[in-house]
């Protein structure tokens, strides 16, 4: 179990507001008194130690830390809200491993791991944060092929990258739902997750694990989903949301934004493959 505790300050949600095209007013003192729903995951993070990481920048010893001979892939998960994080609060965050459930599948073993993060203030807990990963043996070189017909070819991701911008912040929506996602963005997006994996900012690491591009970050792809529900006006409090993850992405890309069927969101790559899902239920 790890724990966290620091006092949340308005000047806290600065980087991230910039990141996603809000401006640095967001994270000004007085302009909001709570953390907008799942911004949480850039505050109270655990410190990096460098020489604490193993070669594809996974903490050595971490709790989802894949052993020799497997990989990791995040699934998807929860955020239940009983009450907004307030600022100029103090703040705890508790962290431990949930759940661990272990089968066979048909390419050898699997392991599934629920790693739960409760906020509190004042005594009282006010978020509590399920993260759902799924362990799977490593692909062999000759199995890339297959492994990476999830991505989207370089020439798909650079053709979408290369539409028409608007000339704003690369982080913001090129047109209705459109986002247009580089490179750049995802090494920034590391570094306020305090995120050292290689899969993110590496290329010729992403190209050794069968990806013709930095892989988009999954807690980015639920973000913009939090944000367009909140953007629609829809309240977090007193509900969960609920997020999944189904196919890779790499920039660069434009992605989309798009409505699903009971009230969910998705985010689809330009050949139309839904790479994330989300509800708030």
């Amino acid at each position: 179990m790890t724990r966290r505790s620091g006092t949340l300050r308005a000047e806290d949600l600065e980087p991230l507001a910039v990141f996603l095209g809000h401006g640095p007013s967001v994270g000004a003192p007085s302009a909001v008194d709570a953390v907008p729903p799942c911004w949480h995951w850039c505050l109270l993070l655990d410190p990096v130690d460098p020489s604490r990481l193993d070669d594809d920048g996974y903490p050595i010893g971490g709790p989802i830390t894949p052993e020799p001979g497997m990989t990791r892939m995040f699934a998807g998960g929860r955020v239940t809200c009983t009450a907004p994080l307030e600022l100029d609060s103090p703040t705890s965050r508790r962290t431990r491993v949930a759940r661990t459930t272990d089968k066979v599948g048909r390419h050898g073993p699997l392991r599934f791991v629920t790693l739960e993060s409760v906020w509190a203030q004042d005594g009282r807990t006010r978020l509590v944060d399920e993260q759902d990963y799924v362990f799977t043996p490593t692909a062999h070189p000759s199995d890339t092929a297959t492994s990476s017909s999830t991505a989207p070819s370089s020439s798909t991701a650079r053709s979408a990258a290369a539409s028409p911008q608007t000339g704003r912040d690369p982080s913001t929506t090129l047109a209705e739902g459109r986002i247009l996602v580089t490179e750049p963005m995802l090494v920034a997006f590391s570094g306020l997750t305090a995120n050292p994996y290689r899969i993110h900012w590496d290329k010729d690491f992403c190209a050794r694990s069968g990806h013709d591009g930095l892989v988009v970050h999954g807690p980015l792809q639920a973000l913009w989903l939090a944000e367009e529900f909140s953007r629609r006006g829809e309240p977090f409090t007193g509900r969960t949301f609920s997020y999944r993850f189904t196919a890779t992405a790499t920039a660069p890309t434009v992605m989309t934004l798009d409505d699903g069927e009971d009230g969910a969101l998705l985010v689809r790559r330009p050949d139309g493959t839904i790479t994330a899902t989300a509800t708030l239920g």
